[in-house]
């Protein structure tokens, strides 16, 4: 049956075997000691750059680059100091990890990023801290991390501007030349439709109500043409009705007065009343026809000014026609006019935003360009170290101490489990499963060392 032992046992048992825990203990921590004292010295420097964001006036010069949160800020930080460009840059102009760098500048350059760490400072400002076993070494290190990340961020710094500016010009560029299309496509379309234009519009109107006018005009001269024809129709003067009465009268006068020349001498009275008669009756026969030939081209004209009037109401109402099929036609044009213009603002908007971001390019441009060196500077130099970072000896020396005496207190207890040596009676009923039926006490003679008398299971 397995034994369990008290805390009492366990100490009574290191008690008694002292002498095993302390000369473990001893080796153990001397051991430590000399690997404590054989661990080379390990120093840190420390560059504080302080990078304080450009901030002109919103009004001025409008941001190209979006602020950063700080984490952002110190993962930025963190991986243009890592960046294998600036390591190596270093490593070669200082001549580090010779060892390293037999085996290849990659190993070279782990190693640097191993002793190399990168941590915010607040909130525009960030620390690069270099571990060697050279102080001066390790200060010259972070001191020449730092100058070469300022470097390289004012040379990104000043690309991004450079790139920003040429890209807004290239959009500029390109933008101009659609706008010069869409323009071409508006002045095209315009030509095209130049009858049915929008600004067209009242000079149409105006120009059906005067064919309007015309053809009322015109109806007014038919109708009164109409009317005179009417009127010449009416009228006891046509050339068969008035004339030809006149005529047979004029032939029955005449015939009258042959009868009374024949039968009279020709100064009767009679017959100078028959001939003045005759002469009276051709007068009105002449004048009957005169005012016949008069009506006829009285009529013909009329007839002809009615022909006229019809054919020239017919073309005004043509014209009238064109111009309302053109008046119909000006709303379609002038929305699809509405819609390239709206084209050609929207590009000259954008325009005009692009030009205007290109002038606060230049602005920025310029500001970067003068104070630059102002917004990275080494707030902090590194400096070498007097005192080694690592290792911390007493601290170590405390755990090798702690881990002695554990190791001491564990073999003696170690070989306190393996003694299968009986020292009470609750170990002979745990060993024997027998009872105890008697103990012999402790004794001590002057002059010798205690025992315990153990006895056997047979001599229990």
């Amino acid at each position: 049956m397995e034994r369990t032992y008290t805390v009492d046992e366990i100490f009574a048992a290191v008690r008694r075997r002292w002498k095993v825990a302390a000369v473990v203990a001893g080796g153990v921590l001397a051991l430590a000691a000399l690997v404590i004292a054989r661990i080379p010295d390990e120093f840190r420097a420390r560059a504080v750059v302080m990078v304080e964001p450009f901030t002109p006036h919103p009004e001025l010069v409008v941001p190209m680059m979006a602020p950063q949160s700080l984490e952002e800020k110190v993962k930025s930080v963190r991986a243009q100091v890592y960046a294998r460009t600036l390591m190596a840059t270093a490593i070669e102009e200082l001549k580090l990890y010779p060892k390293e760098r037999d085996k290849g500048m990659d190993h070279a350059i782990e190693a640097f990023r191993l002793d190399t760490e990168v941590h915010a400072e607040g909130d525009n400002a960030f620390a690069i801290t270099v571990r060697g076993k050279d102080s001066e070494v390790a200060a010259r290190a972070a001191n020449r991390l730092a100058e070469l990340f300022i470097e390289g961020n004012l040379q990104v710094r000043s690309g991004q501007v450079t790139r920003t500016r040429e890209i807004i010009g290239q959009k500029l560029a390109e933008l101009r030349g659609e706008l010069s299309k869409v323009e071409g496509k508006v002045s095209a379309y315009r030509q095209q439709h130049a009858d049915t234009l929008p600004e067209t519009m009242e000079a149409r109107i105006h120009e059906r109500d005067q064919i309007a006018r015309q053809i009322e005009q015109e109806e007014m001269f038919g109708k009164e043409a109409h009317h005179r024809l009417d009127l010449l129709g009416t009228q006891p003067f046509g050339k068969d009705t008035e004339v030809g009465r006149l005529e047979e009268q004029y032939d029955e006068m005449r015939a009258r007065l042959g009868k009374a020349i024949s039968a009279l001498t020709p100064e009767h009275p009679d017959v100078l009343a028959l001939r003045r008669e005759a002469e009276a009756s051709y007068s009105r026969v002449l004048a009957a026809r005169t005012r016949a030939a008069q009506n006829d081209l009285e009529a013909r004209r009329m007839n002809e000014a009615l022909k006229r009037s019809r054919t020239r109401v017919a073309e005004l109402e043509q014209r009238m026609a064109g111009v309302d099929k053109l008046v119909a036609a000006i709303p379609m044009t002038t929305s699809q006019i509405g819609e390239l213009n709206r084209d050609v603002e929207m590009l000259r908007v954008k325009v005009g935003q692009l030009i205007s971001k290109k002038a606060e390019a230049e602005i920025t441009a310029d500001l970067e360009l003068k104070s630059g060196p102002s917004e990275f500077r080494v707030l902090e130099s590194a400096q070498p170290a007097t005192l080694a970072a690592s290792p911390n000896r007493p601290q170590l020396l405390a755990f090798a101490v702690l881990a002695a005496l554990a190791l001491g207190c564990a073999i003696a207890l170690g070989q306190e489990l393996s003694d299968r040596s009986l020292r009470s009676d609750s170990e002979v009923d745990t060993a024997i499963a027998l009872p105890v039926l008697a103990c012999v006490p402790r004794l001590a003679v002057v002059g010798l060392p205690r025992q315990l008398s153990v006895h056997s299971e047979n001599e229990a």
